[in-house]
């Protein structure tokens, strides 16, 4: 099945709700069937497509999916949101800008969580943030407090001013 043609020229930018994109995805990429006629891809369609790509390991089921375009359910794992990404973006219109999980979330979303995920790779860091999590909000306020003196002593350099 081919990726469609919708007509337009650019992505809308997504409003951060994550339904209302992923609906607008299924409206706007279509394929052709064998009577030339354009349609619209099924949920179950799309979550069998996604279960079966051999490049990720993501699964989805068609109830999953449909809860998702329902707003039943409006938390996916970054994982899900980048394999229905990759679904649709390889059947878009040729000349249409690239579909990401960028789009579905919000660009600020996912490089929020890609930068979280990189900075708890560090054992320290995560040791820190777990002791973190353990503490009284007023402890916290106060290691809040303590780690800006800290940028403030280093100077400059990690500041971005000089």
């Amino acid at each position: 099945m081919a990726g469609g043609d919708s007509g337009a020229t650019s992505w809308p930018r997504p409003a951060g709700d994550f339904t209302q994109s992923l609906n607008d995805l299924f409206a706007s990429v279509t394929y052709e069937d064998g009577n030339g006629r354009t349609q619209a891809y099924s949920t179950p369609y799309v979550a069998r497509k996604i279960t079966e790509d051999p490049s990720h390991d993501t699964t989805v089921s068609r109830v999953y999916l449909a809860a998702l375009r329902s707003g039943r359910n409006v938390n996916p794992t970054i994982a899900v949101v980048k394999a229905i990404a990759k679904f649709f973006d390889e059947r878009r219109a040729p000349g249409m800008p690239p579909i990401t999980a960028a789009y579905l979330l919000g660009v600020e979303e996912v490089e929020e969580q890609e930068e979280l995920e990189r900075k708890l790779t560090d054992r320290q860091v995560r040791t820190i943030a777990m002791r973190a999590g353990e503490m009284t909000p007023a402890m916290r306020r106060q290691l809040l407090q303590m780690l800006d003196a800290l940028d403030e002593r280093s100077g400059p350099s990690t500041t971005g001013r000089g």
